[in-house]
């Protein structure tokens, strides 16, 4: 048994049921704040290590054999490998533990596509994150709601032959730092990010879409506009493939839509998203893929590993049949946790306000809040 797992390889495993426990060794403020999940659930405990350390007799009882043990970094849990396996217990360490684990994206390929394009949904399982490349072969393709990490979608792009010719948040994210401007940079793509939601400039070239455009991909005559759907944010643009995909942001999700509070503007908000719902999607093919930005649980995935619905189920919520505007106002409006005090800062820094890795790791701690509602 190898002593070392790798996020990818610890992804995989949970998917396939095989890791009998995660030992998490992280102080308990910080487990709280988010913890190792795949798509499927596995039995977790949290044992600060100062705690392990003192009791390593009895922990070392209580734990199977292949037990994988985490901290933040990899290091802790490495030195505390030795010390269970003098108690005769098999355990292995998650390398670059938490902090590797943020920084794992998950490619599943969309099956939804109409011929001659192809595509991924990219999950980042530590903040229950989703973004997207859609391309044609061989020439263009559009990167969006990227995260920072950009290597899965250069290589992505590049087993296509595909250039990215477009980078695209749907709007400022306030649970994330964007990789949106710096993968344009990389790739001299034209990057979009609607200007509503920057305070009306950026120190980084942009170009916001307009309500209808059309985006580039190459010769073959495919359309994939841009749509305005305003509600979780001001100026959110979502993305859609008429008879095929709507790619929505934060503003739709499997299970319910996007809290409006986040800018300051809830009850503004909940009445733009009122009439997103009904003016906007309402028209549009029921039998439309929606593929949101976010999941909130993994019950929100389907047997294909998409995070995924289609218009005609996101209809027949019971909030979405709601037709009156002052009743769906208040539904949204009271079903609204507070919002965790750092995302006005990451607002910010998608808006071009800079921030070091240091900070940005710190600010990005914990699964996203972008949900309103779980009304089903």
């Amino acid at each position: 048994m190898s002593r070392t797992v790798t996020s990818q390889e610890l992804y995989e495993e949970i998917e396939h049921g095989s890791v009998p426990m995660i030992l998490d060794v992280r102080n308990q403020d910080e487990f709280a704040a988010w913890r190792v999940e795949g798509n499927k659930p596995v039995p977790t405990r949290n044992v600060p290590i100062w705690l392990a350390v003192e009791d390593i007799e009895a922990l070392a009882k209580e734990i199977p054999d292949n037990t994988v043990v985490i901290c933040a970094h990899g290091n802790g849990s490495d030195l505390l490998l030795d010390m269970l396996a003098a108690e005769g217990r098999k355990t292995r360490n998650l390398t670059g533990g938490t902090q590797a684990w943020a920084a794992l994206l998950i490619a599943k390929e969309l099956d939804c596509l109409p011929i001659g394009l192809v595509g991924w949904q990219i999950q980042r399982p530590a903040k229950a994150c989703i973004s997207y490349v859609i391309g044609v072969p061989g020439q263009g393709a559009i990167v969006v709601d990227p995260a920072r990490f950009l290597d899965t979608y250069l290589e992505l792009s590049q087993s296509q032959g595909m250039t990215i010719r477009h980078v695209i948040d749907t709007h400022v994210h306030a649970d994330h730092v964007t990789g949106g401007p710096a993968l344009a940079q990389l790739t001299g793509a034209t990057y979009h990010v609607p200007i509503e939601d920057t305070g009306g400039k950026t120190p980084f070239p942009n170009e916001p879409l307009a309500d209808g455009a059309r985006l580039d991909l190459g010769d073959i005559t495919i359309e994939t506009l841009a749509i305005k759907m305003p509600g979780h944010t001001p100026g959110t643009t979502c993305v859609h493939v008429p008879g095929s995909l709507l790619l929505t942001g934060d503003t739709v999700f499997v299970r319910g839509v996007g809290r409006p509070d986040l800018t300051g503007k809830a009850d503004e908000l909940a009445r733009e998203l009122f009439h997103t719902v009904h003016d906007r999607l309402r028209p549009l093919d029921p039998a439309t893929r929606v593929l949101p930005a976010h999941w909130s649980t993994d019950e929100e995935m389907g047997a294909d590993g998409l995070v995924s619905t289609d218009l005609e189920s996101v209809f027949t919520s019971l909030l979405m049949q709601e037709e009156d505007l002052t009743a769906f106002v208040e539904a949204i409006i009271s079903s609204l946790p507070s919002a965790p005090d750092i995302y006005d800062t990451i607002r910010l820094v998608n808006s071009g306000q800079s921030a070091t890795d240091e900070e940005i790791e710190i600010l990005e701690i914990g699964k996203n809040q972008c949900a309103a509602s779980t009304t089903t």
